[in-house]
């Protein structure tokens, strides 16, 4: 970067498109269709979905790769999939000369039969369930989910390849509406950092790398813990730094604490953390501002709710005791429901502990023009 243009971007922000979601973490669409006439009843349960048959298309991806454009939001059979995983010509040749592949996985919320089907080249796309009962689309979706990631990790394990789930489309037999789950693509951004200056600090630089590798990831549960680790390590330099300078460090800590569940309150603490006005709706809202979390400071949120969450995935990798099960659907949602807001929480405490890290911004969202 030029030390001539120690800051790029110092004017008005820009207004932005919406937002499809908090980027980076899951969203979902769904299209209902209404009936009319003797049909007219199907209309009954809505987008939610009635108990009945249901029918979930898994779609693949390899790591780095997409199957559209990011910002492109299409329904599975739109989608052409890839792994891989060759399971019929031209990636393999076998003699049954097969066109998809048939898998069956038992939970505990019962037996599921998947029909794996190739893309153009004969490698595993798209996985999609036979018509199974739910009592609604969310239902559905959960358990559907939990034997694929099942199954998916059997696979990966034995035939040591990536097996990534990029979308999820959860189909009601009944009405054929339909939901597509998919990660919320990030936005286009122009360039506002300090051109020039010295980084010597490990600590700093150790948390803007945790914080790269949490964005680089598609994986929740390391998500979680990289951005965790920022809060844990900002907790532990300011105790240090506490005892050593005692009452002399009379650093300001804004922002600490999370506003109630009011628009202006919630708008002002994110353009605080974010440069470019993303134009945050309820939406978005919803995903960061849990209601776990509204009034309460950083500090009770890491002990009460984040760190039971950690020591779960903790010692189910490294130790004895409760742990999640990375495969149940209702174990992962436990991670992703804290992600957006966790993410905010590591952006508040390195601007707060680390004077180089968005030093542009201020509070109220302002830009701080450079001094050039």
């Amino acid at each position: 970067m030029s030390n001539t243009q120690e800051t790029a971007g110092h004017k008005a922000r820009d207004k932005r498109g919406k937002l499809i979601g908090f980027p980076g973490e899951g969203q979902g669409i769904i299209a209902v269709p209404h009936y009319i006439g003797d049909k007219a009843h199907l209309n009954a349960h809505g987008p939610k979905g009635a108990p009945g048959l249901y029918i979930v298309t898994f779609v693949l991806a390899k790591p780095n790769t997409r199957n559209l454009p990011e910002n492109e939001i299409k329904f599975a059979d739109a989608l052409r999939g890839d792994s891989h995983l060759a399971i019929t010509k031209p990636a393999v040749v076998v003699d049954i000369d097969p066109d998809q592949i048939d898998m069956s996985y038992k939970t505990a919320s019962g037996a599921f039969l998947f029909h794996g089907y190739p893309n153009e080249r004969g490698y595993l796309a798209k996985l999609i369930s036979d018509p199974f009962f739910a009592g609604d689309r969310n239902v559905a979706e959960r358990h559907a989910s939990t034997a694929m990631q099942g199954l998916l990790s059997n696979l990966a394990s034995q035939l040591d390849i990536p097996l990534i789930i990029e979308a999820v489309e959860v189909t009601e037999v009944a009405t054929q509406a339909k939901s597509i789950s998919f990660a919320a693509p990030f936005p286009s951004v122009s360039m506002a950092v300090k051109g020039a200056g010295t980084f010597n600090d490990p600590e700093f630089e150790h948390a803007v790398a945790l914080y790269r590798e949490a964005l680089n990831s598609n994986t929740p549960v390391y998500r979680f813990l990289c951005f965790y680790k920022i809060l844990e390590m900002s907790r532990k330099r300011r105790e240090r730094l506490g005892r050593k300078y005692k009452s002399a460090l009379k650093q300001t800590r804004p922002g600490e604490q999370i506003p109630l569940r009011d628009k202006n309150s919630m708008e002002k603490w994110l353009n605080a953390l974010f440069y470019i006005n993303r134009n945050w709706d309820d939406g978005v809202f919803d995903q960061i501002f849990i209601p776990e979390a509204l009034g309460k400071k950083i500090n009770n949120i890491f002990d009460s709710q984040l760190r039971p969450v950690r020591d779960k995935i903790a010692h189910g990798i490294l130790d004895s005791g409760e742990f999640l099960l990375l495969d149940k659907t209702e174990d992962r949602q436990a991670v992703s429901k804290w992600l957006p807001l966790l993410r905010c929480l590591a952006r508040r405490v390195m601007k707060n502990d680390f004077k180089e890290y968005l030093e542009f911004l201020n509070e109220d969202g302002t830009i701080e023009k450079a001094n050039v």
